[in-house]
């Protein structure tokens, strides 16, 4: 039975959509949104955003879900969007408390919401890198990713590997030194970060093996070990990582069960997808309408 197709014929209500807090083991706050379907699921997917961006930015994509009968769990990090309660200057966390603690976190409430359900974790970028640190991951049904890559900055596409040498090895360092933050947002390059992300993402994309190559051995012996289903997608015509960086990364992940799905638009009647096309309305019909069904599947 293909839920997508029934949901979407059988109801002509709008799925509820709700935001709520999640408290973490560290005294933050993460600011969540679950979007409902009308009547029963069976499938619950979180959204982990890409590097700089919001969870508003994956609304259209999360509603649409759930008009097609899956609960969906959209979330920002802390620091970050409308789970930013102090001035981003005075946030001294890093990435791996994103993916340790803040997904942690998510990922929990979401299993004890729904316990007999398939639960997906969808990262975006880089909330589709960080998933082997994410404690309980191993429960999801499968991962999927969209977008992610290794960030090694030799192997980024054009335009950016034009100036990526200039902005870690310049920008970041002198911005973050004068603002206390990343404040790309000034630049039109990225967007606000506190200054231990940013830094830390510096070290992780000036090395071949990412976060691998720099980050301690329990680092690397998650990312050997994980064991989950993994479908990563990758845009044919992403302007930000090339398909090095997309396969390094698959390469990094040490499970069996991996498929590489690359998305060329014109396959979908499209002229342009790219980095941070896919989640956009207007790729309802062409792209999410035949991919996503065959993707939010029970692992075999």
């Amino acid at each position: 039975m293909n839920t997508f197709t029934e949901q979407s014929k059988t109801n002509d209500q709008k799925p509820h959509c709700h935001l709520f807090q999640i408290k973490t083991n560290d005294v933050h706050t993460i600011t969540a949104t679950d979007y409902l379907p009308i009547g029963e699921y069976e499938k619950h997917v979180i959204i982990a955003p890409a590097m700089g961006v919001h969870q508003q930015y994956y609304a259209d994509f999360a509603a649409w879900l759930a008009s097609q009968g899956v609960r969906v769990t959209t979330f920002d990090y802390r620091g970050m969007g409308q789970s930013q309660s102090l001035p981003i200057k005075d946030y001294a966390h890093d990435i791996l408390d994103w993916a340790t603690v803040d997904c942690s976190c998510v990922l929990s409430h979401v299993l004890s919401q729904s316990q007999d359900k398939a639960v997906y974790w969808l990262g975006h970028s880089l909330g589709g890198q960080i998933f082997p640190l994410i404690n309980g991951i191993h429960q999801v049904e499968k991962v999927i990713t969209v977008a992610s890559g290794t960030g090694y900055w030799r192997y980024n596409a054009a335009p950016l590997n034009k100036i990526a040498w200039l902005l870690w090895y310049v920008i970041v360092p002198v911005s973050t030194q004068l603002w206390g933050y990343y404040p790309g947002k000034r630049i039109n390059l990225i967007g606000d970060l506190p200054k231990n992300v940013m830094r830390q993402w510096r070290r992780w994309c000036l090395h071949p093996k990412y976060c691998v190559g720099v980050e301690s051995s329990a680092i690397k012996a998650k990312f050997n070990d994980i064991s989950v289903p993994l479908d990563s997608l990758f845009m044919a015509d992403d302007e930000m990582l090339s398909q090095k960086n997309w396969r390094d990364l698959v390469d990094l992940f040490g499970m069996q069960q991996k498929q590489k799905h690359l998305i060329h638009p014109a396959e979908f009647g499209e002229k342009r997808i790219g980095h941070l096309g896919f989640f956009k309305k207007r790729y309802a019909q062409s792209v999410w309408e035949p991919l996503l069904p065959t993707l939010l599947t029970k692992a075999k």
